[in-house]
């Protein structure tokens, strides 16, 4: 009998392990999101969820085609497509998230991506900055920021405040920051990536927008002469 259970045991554990390893993925998530939304035990993951200025979010390049954006993010039921002054731009929802439902918004001109936002915490940079993040951790990894305000009508979904964007033109990287009345803090709303030194679309704007004004640098709220109903 122990000879029995000796030869058992083995079998069972590396039957165990072996259906452990060829978990099938998430319904509904395509094969690069549903590796994404488990916890990386390799490095060669990281690139899976890691926003690079300049080049990336995740999986998409800056410069990819259309074809290769709904390959890596397919269009599901829920996702959105439309055109404005900057090009077309891809809405896909990243409902399945597990620290909440997010979004990843992907902007195209004549068929190529020239611009990745992140409003999802699937998605960070290598310093681990995310969608909800405070000021002060962008601040402290990231010493070279201008900053911008978008005087667009109040949006009680962003706290009915003008959106402020901090800047690394030279690297290809803006974190947009919301107002949150509860905390009367600003929090990361997006991270967006676009070619260095290129210009970029805030929101849809263009940058020579009378509504896109600069502020000093590091700032987070607008000064009382471009937004004095906030004073």
């Amino acid at each position: 009998m122990k000879l029995a259970v000796t030869l058992i045991l083995p079998t069972i554990l590396l039957l165990g392990f072996s259906s452990r390893a060829t978990l099938p993925g998430i319904r509904g998530v395509p094969p690069v999101a549903a590796i994404a939304s488990q916890e990386p035990e390799a490095s060669s993951l990281s690139s899976q969820v890691t926003i690079e200025p300049g080049s990336r979010v995740g999986p998409l390049k800056l410069g990819d085609t259309r074809e290769r954006a709904l390959e890596l993010f397919p269009k599901k039921d829920e996702d959105q497509e439309w055109e404005n002054r900057c090009g077309t731009t891809l809405d896909w929802v990243d409902a399945t998230n597990r620290t909440g439902r997010g979004d990843l918004f992907i902007r195209l001109k004549k068929g190529k991506v020239f611009q990745i936002e992140s409003s999802t915490t699937r998605f960070h940079t290598a310093e681990g900055i995310t969608t909800f993040d405070h000021s002060e951790k962008v601040a402290a990894a990231y010493k070279d920021l201008s900053a911008y305000t978008l005087l667009t009508p109040p949006d009680p979904a962003r706290g009915s405040r003008p959106l402020v964007f901090w800047i690394d033109k030279k690297k290809g990287i803006a974190f947009a920051f919301a107002y949150y009345p509860k905390e009367r803090k600003r929090y990361v709303y997006k991270i967006i990536v676009f070619e260095p030194n290129k210009n970029f679309c805030p929101e849809e704007e263009t940058t020579n927008s009378l509504k896109w004004q600069a502020i000093p640098a590091y700032a987070l709220e607008p000064p009382s002469e471009l937004a004095p109903n906030l004073y």
